[in-house]
């Protein structure tokens, strides 16, 4: 599994990345939305965990090429109020709200797989 991980907290990026390489596979950091973007466009990821602060991109643009490569998404929000709404927007996604374990992200990440691979069954 390749993971792709954006959030603008240096410490939390470098704290998961060696957590999930640990128990899921490859995981590639980025602290800067434009970096993000050029990421999506030269390789492949089975998931994308974007923080929705990260500067220099909105995240609906990310999330977007995202989607436009078939890479399921997991947003990261320090507003829980706020979250639940994310998952009204038009582009599909998971959402977390800070704070959150690792085994949170283990799982949002397992879940995420799984209707992204229902959803390529129906397609």
């Amino acid at each position: 599994m390749k993971i792709l991980f954006a959030a603008p907290d240096r410490d939390l990026l470098e704290c998961y990345r060696k957590l999930l390489e640990e128990d899921l596979g490859e995981t590639v950091t980025s602290f800067d939305g434009t970096q993000v973007i050029s990421l999506l466009s030269t390789d492949d990821f089975d998931v994308l965990i974007l923080d929705k602060k990260l500067p220099r991109v909105d995240y609906r643009k990310i999330i977007e090429r995202a989607d436009n490569r078939m890479i399921p998404v997991i947003v990261l929000t320090d507003e829980p109020e706020r979250a639940s709404l994310l998952t009204d927007e038009k582009l599909k996604f998971e959402h977390l709200s800070y704070p959150f374990t690792f085994d949170r992200v283990k799982d949002a990440i397992c879940k995420t797989l799984a209707e992204a691979g229902q959803r390529k069954e129906k397609a």
